[in-house]
């Protein structure tokens, strides 16, 4: 069963629907000289102007409406869409795209190698992986990557690496022990970067 929340109870006129802060009727007696009222409302104005912010750690306002969180999203999704295109163009280049086959080397199993489809890349909430970020980010300012790295904090939905699917076509021997017939592999394993050649290709498209 789902459960649904109440309207708040306002605690100075007893209404349904806002909250003490927002009292209209407190707003109303203050305009028509309510000492009292008025003490209300400057305590209110004194709460919010001493209010910090846990996201920029700036005094006067809230994490909901911080504008300096605002303005790093606008670098964060730049960001994110620069690294989905270049990771797109390079899985494409070696030939990773849905319906490749590929063959998976693991040297600690003894049934050999595996072949396996690829069924599915995934963008979905995927961050750059370690080694684009420290090559790539690179390129951006000082500031962008201030900003890129104080979001990156707060997109805790978000996972490293773009990644693709793939399924054995044995049924198993994929995953760390090779008994899985599925499995999700980041782009930061499949040696497809041009600036790194130093790993072996445990992950090989044969056609």
């Amino acid at each position: 069963m789902v459960g649904h929340r109440s309207s708040p109870r306002c605690g100075y006129c007893g209404q349904r629907g806002h909250a003490k802060n927002h009292c209209p009727e407190i707003k109303r007696l203050a305009e028509q000289g309510s000492e009292n009222c008025k003490r209300i409302l400057q305590a209110q104005k004194d709460a919010v102007k001493n209010r910090k912010c846990s996201y920029c750690h700036q005094t006067g306002h809230n994490k909901r409406s911080c504008q300096v969180k605002v303005a790093d999203k606008v670098v964060f999704d730049k960001i994110i869409r620069d690294y989905h295109k270049e990771a797109e163009a390079l899985l494409k280049a070696k030939g990773f795209t849905i319906g490749s086959l590929v063959r998976y080397s693991n040297r600690g199993l003894k049934e050999g190698d595996v072949l396996a489809l690829v069924t599915e890349v995934s963008y979905n909430k995927r961050a750059p992986d370690w080694d684009w970020s420290n090559k790539r980010l690179e390129g951006y300012t000082e500031e962008e990557r201030r900003s890129y790295n104080r979001y990156c904090a707060e997109a805790k939905d978000y996972k490293e690496g773009v990644n693709i699917k793939l399924e054995s076509l044995t049924g198993t021997g994929l995953g760390y022990w090779g008994d899985s017939d599925k499995s999700f592999v980041d782009i930061d394993s499949l040696n497809i970067y041009e600036w790194i050649n130093h790993r072996r290709l445990a992950y090989e498209v044969v056609s």
